[in-house]
């Protein structure tokens, strides 16, 4: 009894102390974190985004109502009844539920909002009458957006919103015009492997619910005149053709009106490979250069009139005024998501000048993600959103924590050290946004510029000192026909970054190549970089254990064995080397090229007819036999192939209807055409199979693969 009580006594004095302990962390904890609670917000809005995107059936209306009323009505009910008492962690949670529940709605609410119907099939021939909405020019031809359609043999309940028609040739068309057109449509398509981009969805989101070409020359029926921005952006297309040349041209259209159709695939790739394509996606870079310099030259104009200097606030003016010219430049070059984006934070930034705040900070960054994130919660999903948002994160999150050093430095510099200074940023610069970006890049592209750095100290100041302040000032001479000259000047620069890209581009080892990786890697990196930049404390610690333990899964993840497309025109088959061998190269290339990037490699080698030492299948015209890892293997191409291959094998894949089949894992034309693309992971114990379908599950924009 002696000992009970003893052993009693004990294990309360430890469990009071280890209760005391904690509740002293906690509140260390609490006292730590308490400035950085706003940027949380944005975080746990993704999470309830994500989560809706991530489930494989859509929610009704009735249970996302009571999720609302019971998650506020349980923070309101302890609010009122412990308004003296709160207990800081019981009331974050709550407020943590509700911002998950509201972020789910948002994107609930989004997606029946942004209803269209999609063509169920391929229309071989279809007579189209629509209202192009906007149209740009591309390499060859252009690619227009329809509304307002008639469709032939589609009933209007079922006709898309939009839909999006590439021209053969320049028609010289215009946005507002009414036209019939003979054109070839498609859905628009799944994703080519599961977890792959899913343009379906993308599509969805914009309206878009079929794609095509047409036939030939459209009709013009009826002559409308477009919207003032579609007709200003139009003009200022007309003046950059008119004057400029390509390759030059096309930059020089994707910079000023968002148009980057026409920019040519080599200079893509070069681009690409040089890390400068970051120039032709506008975003942060652009709204903050036309904003820059827009501030910097009306204070400077204002300040040469000494009544207006001495007795106005010059600095507040110059900010509403750049301000102004900022939504302009959104509006003409398209307003995208990034844009969107930076155009918040542009707003929030020369608001905070006119109330003598600081216009850079982590909380600016925060309430633009939330404003985006509520207004369209599908721009999480996309690349753009994504690292732009976690560029400018990064950047301002060093740049805050190195303030002070810039301040000493700047304030005594003279313009030789001032000249260092800003190399030294742009090189900072360019090599936090690098890094980070090139974490979205290596998810999403699979490749990563390794002389970004170099390229960018070349190509940023001309951008930014030479070629956005000319295309400024072209804006506002356009009207009285003075630009021609501006636009020769601006030509110059831009061959000059081009120059750069190619340059870069061709060194050795320009570009390093990654295999693709699973989604839930890649959003545990995420989550850990953001817990680095927001968390205070020696908890941060975590976020670097988990960034070296994913980055450790990414180098053991092993790429699927085998890819069959939905039609099973395509097989993929990786060899004893590692390489990705197709069955064909002249049917779905597309798909074929994505596989191939996924898998991070350059060449796209075609079977063998016999097998070889890498290359585990033996094939003639009925279908191929061999094995994988101790399973086997049959592909066939035919109804006979099929019942004599189903005999033997461990895996049977028939391109035509089986029925009967003895094989343990089946797949045939109805699994692919139900199911999608597969990918199948083969080893001696088991073989696991993923359709793009099952991963997708059934949502508003796969209707047309499941009715």
């Amino acid at each position: 009894m002696a000992f009970l009580f003893l052993f009693d006594t004990l294990y309360c004095l430890v469990l009071q102390k280890i209760q005391t302990l904690i509740g002293e962390k906690l509140v260390e904890i609490q006292l730590e974190q308490r400035d950085r609670a706003f940027l949380w917000v944005p975080f746990f809005i993704a999470v309830g985004i994500g989560f809706y995107f991530s489930l494989k059936t859509e929610p009704t209306w009735p249970s996302i109502i009571g999720a609302l009323i019971v998650t506020i009505g349980a923070t309101v009910s302890y609010w009122l009844k412990n308004k003296d008492r709160v207990n800081a962690f019981l009331m974050g949670a709550l407020i943590i539920a509700n911002l998950i529940v509201i972020g789910f709605t948002a994107a609930k609410l989004r997606t029946d909002i942004a209803y269209t119907p999609m063509i169920p099939k391929k229309m071989q021939y279809a007579d189209v009458v629509g209202t192009i909405q906007s149209i740009e020019p591309m390499e060859q031809g252009s690619r227009v957006i329809l509304n307002n359609l008639v469709i032939e043999k589609i009933v209007p309940d079922k006709t898309p919103r939009k839909i999006r028609v590439t021209l053969r040739k320049d028609e010289g068309l215009r946005a507002g015009q009414r036209i019939q057109i003979l054109t070839g449509l498609n859905p628009p398509s799944p994703p080519v492997a599961p977890e792959a981009f899913d343009f379906q969805q993308w599509a969805y989101f914009h309206g878009i619910g079929a794609v095509g070409f047409s036939y030939g020359a459209p009709e013009i029926l009826e002559d409308k005149k477009a919207g003032i921005i579609t007709t200003l952006r139009g003009q200022i297309g007309n003046v950059i053709t008119k004057h400029t040349s390509n390759p030059e041209q096309s930059i020089i259209l994707a910079l000023m009106t968002g148009q980057r159709k026409a920019i040519t695939e080599e200079d893509w790739e070069a681009m690409r490979a040089s890390g400068l394509a970051h120039m032709l996606a506008i975003s942060g870079l652009h709204v903050g250069m036309v904003a820059t310099v827009l501030f910097f030259f009306s204070r400077l104009l204002m300040a040469c009139i000494w009544p207006l200097a001495l007795h106005h606030p010059i600095k507040k003016y110059a900010a509403i005024f750049a301000m102004i010219g900022a939504f302009f430049y959104m509006l003409m070059v398209g307003a995208t998501i990034p844009t969107q984006r930076a155009m918040i934070m542009t707003a929030l930034a020369m608001i905070a000048i006119c109330f003598d705040r600081s216009p850079f900070s982590l909380r600016l960054v925060a309430f633009a993600a939330v404003i985006i994130l509520l207004y369209r919660p599908e721009s999480l999903l996309s690349v753009s959103f994504q690292m732009s948002f976690a560029a400018v994160t990064a950047l301002v999150a060093f740049f805050d924590w190195t303030r002070p050093f810039w301040k000493r430095s700047y304030s005594r510099a003279g313009m030789g050290r001032k000249i260092a200074l800003y190399f030294a940023g742009l090189s900072c610069t360019t090599i936090i946004a690098g890094f980070i970006t090139g974490i979205f890049a290596l998810y999403h592209f699979q490749q990563y510029a390794m002389y970004g750095l170099l390229a960018n100290l070349i190509a940023v100041p001309i951008l930014s000192i030479i070629v956005m302040p000319l295309l400024v000032l072209c804006y506002f001479l356009m009207p009285f026909g003075l630009s021609s000259w501006i636009l020769s000047i601006a030509e110059y620069g831009v061959s000059w970054i081009l120059a750069t890209a190619h340059w870069v581009a061709g060194l050795s080892g320009a570009v390093f190549h990654l295999p693709a990786f699973p989604l839930f890697i890649f959003i545990g990196i995420v989550i850990s970089f953001w817990w680095i930049i927001v968390w205070k404390g020696e908890f941060k610690k975590l976020a670097y254990a988990g960034l070296v333990i994913l980055v450790g899964l990414i180098a053991f993840y092993r790429q699927p064995d085998m890819q069959i497309t939905s039609n099973g025109d395509l097989i993929a088959l990786q060899n004893q080397k590692g390489e990705l061998v197709l069955s064909n190269l002249q049917k779905e290339r597309f798909t074929a090229d994505n596989w191939v990037q996924r898998h991070a490699q350059d060449e796209k080698p075609k079977w063998p007819k016999t097998a070889a030492d890498e290359f585990p299948l033996q094939c003639d015209e009925r279908g191929c036999r061999g094995e994988i890892n101790g399973q086997e293997i049959a592909v066939s191409f035919s109804d006979k192939a099929w019942r004599e291959d189903c005999q033997w094998s461990d895996i049977q894949i028939a391109t035509t209807p089986m029925k009967g089949c003895a094989a343990p894992q089946q797949i045939d034309r109805f699994d692919l055409w139900r199911n999608g693309n597969h990918a199948l992971w083969i080893t001696p114990e088991d073989i696991i199979v993923k359709t793009v379908e099952e991963v997708r599950g059934k949502r508003p924009w796969t209707q047309s693969k499941r009715g």
